[in-house]
């Protein structure tokens, strides 16, 4: 179990942590069950470092170098996912040729226009919330997006014959997926510890609202490219996390509203 975590922080992350001997297709799906255990550390490093930053700047200052963090962080790998997804799809090409567009490790106008509206969304989002409303968004948004990957690989098939997320789709056993469901309920239940314990951090049930219309968002768009595409890619598992990340930070905000 602590290889697979391992595996988890390392791929996920710029982390270097060591891992011994050959790593073989069944660790790398089993690590997936561990991704939304990393992704709740993410987005409880990024609210700290949120919250202090609010101390000394003005919330959207602090937004931006909270959101450019994370992406060092993790090593822009699902930014690259989701502008070469972009590429792709909005190119109008037939399946093959799109697929083609993906692989090239050029980017395109389409990809650069999607990178860069989803990070204005992520920074107008976040610097709209106070430090005790962006816990829910940050905490279980980035939970729940990495509980996307497993559900992504057993639910559709691999769109290439081979590829770099294709060694991670070989096993597609009921195990990872059950664990990352089962660690992005823990989430839900800490956020909501959470939100209880802060004063002001928005209702009991904003976890669960944000977990819940986060991964909606980003399993439909997935969907829609898998119909297209014949199925997923390692770019598109890194296109949703993206996007419901961005999605739990806006349902953070309407949260707000709809309480003020």
């Amino acid at each position: 179990m602590l290889r697979q975590l391992t595996l988890a922080v390392t791929f996920l992350t710029g982390i270097p942590l060591k891992v011994e001997g050959d790593v073989s297709s069944a660790d790398l799906w089993r690590s997936m069950g561990w991704y939304p255990l990393v992704g709740f550390a993410l987005g409880a490093a990024a609210w700290g470092v949120y919250a202090g930053l609010l101390q000394l700047l003005p919330s959207l200052v602090a937004a931006v170098l909270a959101v450019l963090l994370l992406e060092a962080v993790t090593r822009g790998l699902h930014m690259d996912g989701l502008m070469d997804t972009a590429d792709g799809i909005l190119s109008g090409a037939s399946r093959a040729r799109a697929l083609e567009i993906m692989k090239d490790s050029r980017v395109g106008a389409m990809g650069v226009v999607a990178a860069v509206l989803i990070l204005i969304v992520k920074v107008a989002a976040l610097g709209a919330l106070a430090r005790a409303d962006a816990a829910a968004p940050l905490l279980v948004g980035w939970c729940a997006a990495r509980a996307l990957p497993a559900l992504d690989v057993y639910a559709w098939p691999y769109a290439r014959a081979a590829g770099t997320g294709e060694a991670f789709t070989r096993e597609r056993t009921a195990g990872p997926v059950a664990m990352a469901g089962g660690l992005l309920v823990a989430g839900v239940v800490a956020t909501v510890l959470v939100t209880v314990a802060v004063d002001g951090a928005g209702a009991w049930y904003a976890g669960l609202v944000v977990a819940a219309i986060a991964m909606g968002v980003a399993l439909l768009v997935q969907a829609a490219v898998a119909k297209r595409l014949g199925g997923l890619t390692g770019d598109v598992y890194g296109m949703g996390i993206e996007l419901a990340e961005a999605a739990a930070l806006v349902v953070g905000c309407a949260l707000v509203r709809l309480a003020g």
